[in-house]
């Protein structure tokens, strides 16, 4: 297990995301980009590239940094380690009425605050409707398998 999936290992946010299974919280997004950093090097891409089509007009200083950045900072620390998108209306919702999972919330079924996770929003939402009374443990050891993403 990566240093970042010990770190979230049994987390879950109050939207039902699996932090392990996320590919930001696992860290799987900040090691490919190290890792496409590494290949761009060693495969001398920026030097061949102009001799590709479109190969010339690739800004690759600008690639290096973004991919730099992606590997330093593309990592969620979870929920409940303070990481998350520091406006996520789900988990202010969740915090203000006491809810560990939103699973425990009456207004579940008409919830809007899903909305900004587009397909993940929905299938997170019918996964915490179909994990109803289930502790957050017992929600993780249930659902883990049926992340809207595999990391």
């Amino acid at each position: 297990m990566s240093q970042a999936q010990d770190r979230i290992k049994d987390q879950a946010g109050p939207c039902g995301i699996i932090c392990v299974s996320c590919p930001l919280g696992s860290g799987a997004v900040a090691e490919s980009a190290g890792q496409t950093r590494k290949h761009i090097s060693d495969c001398k891409i920026p030097m061949w590239s102009p001799f590709v089509p479109g190969g010339e007009i690739i800004d690759w200083t600008a690639v290096d940094r973004g991919l730099d950045w992606m590997e330093k900072y593309a990592v969620c620390a979870g929920c409940g380690n303070g990481g998350g998108p520091p406006d996520c209306t789900i988990r202010i919702c969740a915090r203000e009425r006491g809810y560990e999972l939103c699973s425990f919330c009456p207004d579940l079924d008409g919830c809007a605050k899903f909305e900004w996770l587009q397909e993940h929003g929905i299938q997170l939402k019918e996964m915490l409707k179909e994990s109803r009374g289930l502790s957050r443990g017992e929600y993780i050891k249930k659902m883990s398998k049926q992340m809207p993403w595999k990391a």
